[in-house]
């Protein structure tokens, strides 16, 4: 699939979602702004309507967008990340499936240029418990999932999706209560793959109790596991946008 058709099918599943959503389409449209990291202000700008117009339409005071708004609303946010580089789009296209519920992806982001993980690390007040070492890797770009409504319920393929496809990412998995699912998830989307594929380094966040097992699993698949001491993972999500990574 190339890049015109990725950015096609992620502009038709937004829009899909936003149509699909009879009781709060603002709603939906205002996560897919926040995600592409765009102010009402911006948007209103490049779409040349008044800022009052966007949120009229995310709060819900104006009722049912038209397809045509609708279609104007999806156009915008991508022509405003392409603009700038075209990240969030890069990231999210590879997230956009019919299995995977978008509410289930809280943030994404590809950088424009590798960091070491320990850098997103440090920046999400982490504790590191397994292989310190391997944080001095590269990474490109992250996701932020809330476990409950995804790494729990996903197959082994569809977590391998979320991935991205790649080594040189970190999954930050919001809402865990002992870390033993994801872990075990993420050990089991191994199993039966020709080579394995898993994040560069895991963050917990909202970890009640950890669970052993999850250190144990990360330790014996040479996986650095991190806790952030973020409280929300509304705080989180606000944290990493603020990220702004460099050599």
């Amino acid at each position: 699939m190339d890049q015109s058709e990725a950015l096609q099918r992620l502009a038709e599943a937004m829009a899909g979602e936003i149509c699909l959503a009879e009781n709060d389409p603002g709603e939906v449209m205002k996560r897919w702004r926040e995600r592409f990291q765009i102010s009402q202000k911006h948007l209103a700008k490049h779409l040349e309507v008044s800022p009052s117009v966007i949120s009229d339409y995310e709060s819900g005071r104006r009722k049912s967008p038209r397809v045509e708004t609708i279609k104007r609303f999806v156009e915008g946010l991508i022509s405003m990340d392409a603009a700038s580089g075209g990240r969030i789009a890069m990231a999210l296209e590879k997230l956009v499936t019919p299995e995977i519920a978008s509410d289930a992806i809280l943030d994404s982001r590809e950088f424009g240029v590798p960091i070491p993980a320990r850098m997103l690390v440090e920046k999400l007040d982490c504790k590191v418990l397994t292989h310190k070492s391997f944080l001095d890797r590269d990474i490109y770009g992250y996701t932020v999932l809330d476990s409950v409504k995804a790494i729990v319920t996903l197959t082994p393929q569809q977590l391998l999706r979320l991935y991205g496809g790649t080594t040189q990412r970190a999954a930050i998995l919001t809402n865990v209560t002992t870390g033993r699912s994801p872990m075990v998830a993420i050990k089991a989307s191994q199993i039966g793959t020709s080579v394995a594929v898993k994040p560069a380094v895991v963050i917990l966040q909202g970890v009640k109790e950890l669970d052993p097992l999850a250190v144990k699993i990360a330790d014996s698949i040479h996986l650095p596991l991190c806790v952030s001491e973020i409280q929300t993972p509304e705080e989180l999500v606000r944290e990493i946008r603020g990220f702004e990574p460099h050599r």
